[in-house]
């Protein structure tokens, strides 16, 4: 009986990994814009949703 579970979890995770892995090597890398207005103009070119990071070191 634990064998079998074990194959099974084994044989999930296998897959799981098979799957994944390829896709985030595939990935393209994330292109930072310099400016806001560049962001917002290329976001909505493309339709796209634009992400914004704000950083500080208080």
């Amino acid at each position: 009986m634990f064998n079998s579970v074990f194959r099974r979890i084994s044989l999930g995770v296998l897959l799981l990994m098979v799957g994944t892995v390829p896709v985030l090597i595939a990935s393209d890398e994330i292109k930072w814009e310099k400016t806001l207005e560049d962001s917002l103009t290329k976001a909505e070119k493309t339709g796209k949703p634009m992400m914004m990071d704000f950083y500080t070191d208080w």
